[in-house]
């Protein structure tokens, strides 16, 4: 029988990974905000040099990872012509033609 319309699979949300919070406690015990410090200090010298791996780890920590956009255009450039059509014939009967701008 398919969900009815405001009805959820798993009202209390997705379960907590215990596992997981066990490994980030056992890895903050570890290390220290002084051997962070060093791991920041040597990709820092190693992005000064050059290092790519070390470049790309200090600006997705800094500065987020980029968002990989895609432009869809329809042939020959022209504006991209979307067809949408509804699975439940009672919920929108026709099939709605869009254009994007």
């Amino acid at each position: 029988m398919p969900f009815q319309k405001g009805q959820v699979a798993n009202p209390n949300g997705r379960p907590k990974k215990a596992v997981e919070d066990k490994y980030l406690k056992r890895l903050q015990k570890c290390v220290t905000l002084k051997d962070w410090e060093e791991i920041i200090a040597k990709a820092i010298a190693q992005a000064k040099r050059g290092d790519g791996p070390a470049r790309k780890w200090l600006s997705d920590y800094l500065l987020g990872t980029p968002i990989q956009k895609t432009e869809l255009t329809g042939s020959e450039g022209n504006a991209l012509k979307i067809l949408v059509e509804y699975a439940d014939s009672q919920a929108n009967p026709a099939t709605t033609p869009l254009e994007s701008e």
